[in-house]
């Protein structure tokens, strides 16, 4: 007995040694073999432009595992630019280095024996990857002599079948070049992680237009960087940029744009009154998005993009000199179709979204803020592509916000995106609120206060383009009071009380309709001055809306500005008058 198990013993030695010789034998003897098959396969795909070289293979026929050390794919430039000469280079081209490439059941005698390529897994550690982008304008076009054959059609003379069934890259080193005119740009990305899910390339899988680049799916995770901007006031980064072509979604989180130094430093750089702008958005979510016409003409096409909890803030300070500049043509819709990044995006949602404005007065030296919270919006038709223009040329955008946090606002624009004036619509409404929400506005930079105000609703519908606004409004109100202040020796406020009198009896209607039952519409012509941005253009008509609503006339604006001038002269006349009287009684 113990004799028959020396022999079986003996048989299973004698084949794991045969087994691993001829092993050994065969991957000696397959190397050179696999080395030219992988050299005419990566050639015949790519018109000859790609070479591959390495410097070692090893693999096992039994385990059917490999590994492949220092494997590189580089652009032959000699081949590139014959190919540029007859108009046929691709815009995009790749340089990888892979110091150490994994491959899983991987059945070499298959390539040859049945002309197929079939592996598990390929796992890549720490590869290095360098896009080199150069637009040519004749990839727009196709000439008639472009080689319009498929991947598997130019690889249909070496295999008749690859398959992956998953790819993994592990702390891609990425760098991406774009190369125009005399220009280079460059972005350098690091720790990268992709992960490809049932590659396929077959006479089948080339005409599936549910896979991505011959794949099922393309999981691509971006962790986040921070970069400044050239003058070092703003700082822009995100947290991370997560890319499913299964699902066509890109997620880009904690991104944020924001002074990189404090207020005081930022004023003093710029000397102007210049907007000190904050950005921060904790989610934006780009939905089907056409991938393939990204990677290649990088021109954004998608069905919706999601914004959400965002925050906007914009300050000025006042107190420093002014930018005049000519703001014409600087409307949003008039800014898109200028942009250099082709786009179109059926519809962006906003959820949650809370903007601020604040100002600091030249005159006071106080900060006043106006602020539009939990801001929910919707735009259609965001493009500038020049087809999609013709078929619609209207953007269309609706939001509620809730202005000083408290009245419900509802406004709709519209704008003509081909309009050679910039023409746009608004209309909108205000619900009921305390008017004495207003003050954190308007007593910091006015010197006044609402002492109250029943605002029960605004209604208004106006035309626009770049020199001027008209429509109508509507604004209901009652118990308006407002008390005009003088800014004491200790710094306090102190109300004004004769001027406020005057200025709420004589010149503002406390109510509409007013005290002899009149209502008071307003039909606005509103002349746009060339300095003011789109936004103050939109505010200064409405505005003169409010104002004639309120009953203040040309003549009654006169006396609303001249009134606390007025009261402070009077005050001080009569002060120094009876100082003087009872000053002379004392007197011996």
């Amino acid at each position: 007995m113990r004799t028959l198990w020396k022999w079986i013993l003996g048989a299973v030695g004698v084949l794991i040694i045969a087994a691993l010789a001829g092993s050994w034998y065969l991957s000696r003897h397959w190397k050179p073999l696999l080395r030219d098959r992988m050299t005419e396969l990566v050639a015949r795909s790519s018109d000859g432009l790609y070479r591959i070289s390495y410097d070692d293979l090893d693999f096992s026929l039994i385990t059917g595992n490999a590994s492949i050390k220092n494997l590189r794919l580089t652009p032959d430039s000699g081949v590139y630019a014959r190919l540029h000469q007859r108009q046929q280079a691709p815009d995009n081209r790749y340089d990888i280095h892979i110091a150490h490439l994994r491959i899983r059941n991987f059945h070499p005698r298959r390539v040859v024996s049945q002309r197929q390529l079939h592996i598990s897994d390929i796992i890549v550690d720490t590869p290095s990857v360098h896009v080199i982008n150069e637009y040519h304008a004749y990839n727009d076009t196709v000439p008639i002599d472009n080689d319009q054959r498929t991947l598997y059609q130019r690889i249909s003379a070496v295999l008749d079948a690859v398959g992956v069934r998953s790819l993994r890259m592990k702390d891609i080193n990425f760098r991406f070049t774009k190369k125009k005119d005399s220009t280079m740009t460059e972005i350098a990305l690091q720790r990268v992680n992709l992960a490809a899910r049932d590659i396929l390339i077959d006479s089948l899988s080339q005409f599936d237009t549910l896979r991505f680049y011959h794949t099922r799916s393309i999981n691509v995770d971006i962790p986040g960087f921070r970069w400044e901007t050239a003058d070092s006031l703003y700082f822009v980064q995100f947290g991370r940029l997560r890319i499913a072509t299964g699902e066509k979604r890109v997620v880009l989180t904690g991104l944020e744009y924001a002074p990189a130094v404090s207020r005081r430093e930022f004023y003093r750089r710029k000397k102007t009154a210049a907007e000190m702008t904050t950005l921060v958005f904790p989610e934006i979510r780009l939905e089907n998005i056409d991938l393939h016409r990204f990677v290649r003409s990088q021109k954004i096409y998608a069905g919706s993009l999601h914004i959400d909890s965002a925050r906007v803030a914009i300050a000025k300070d006042l107190r420093y000199p002014k930018v005049v500049e000519n703001k014409v043509g600087q409307s949003p819709h008039q800014l898109l179709l200028r942009m250099q990044q082709q786009l179109k995006i059926d519809s962006v949602l906003l959820r949650g979204v809370d903007l601020r404005y604040s100002e600091v007065s030249a005159k006071y030296g106080r900060e006043g803020e106006i602020t539009f919270d939990r801001t929910d919006g919707v735009l259609y038709n965001v493009t500038n592509d020049t087809l999609a223009l013709i078929q619609n040329r209207m953007l269309s955008a609706s939001f509620t916000s809730y202005l000083m946090n408290r009245g419900r606002l509802q406004v709709v624009f519209d704008f003509d995106l081909l309009d050679k004036q910039g023409a746009y619509t608004y209309k909108g409404t205000l619900g009921r609120m305390d008017g004495r929400s207003l003050n954190r506005i308007i007593t910091p930079l006015l010197n006044a206060e609402v002492a109250s105000a029943n605002i029960r609703g605004l209604r208004f519908a106006m035309q626009a383009n770049d020199s001027r606004a008209w429509g109508t409004m509507r604004f209901d109100y009652d118990n308006m009071r407002i008390n005009l202040l003088q800014q004491r020796e200790d710094g306090a406020n102190a109300s004004m009380r004769v001027a406020s009198f005057l200025a709420t009896s004589f010149v503002i209607n406390d109510s509409n309709p007013d005290a002899n039952d009149v209502y008071h519409t307003a039909t606005i012509s509103y002349r746009r001055d060339e300095t003011h941005s789109f936004f103050k253009t939109v505010w200064k008509s409405l505005l003169e809306g409010i104002k004639q609503c309120a009953g203040i006339s040309k003549a009654r604006e006169e006396r609303l500005l001249n009134a606390a001038e007025e009261a402070k002269n009077l005050k001080e006349k009569t002060g120094g008058f009876f100082r003087r009287i009872f000053k002379g009684k004392r007197e011996p």
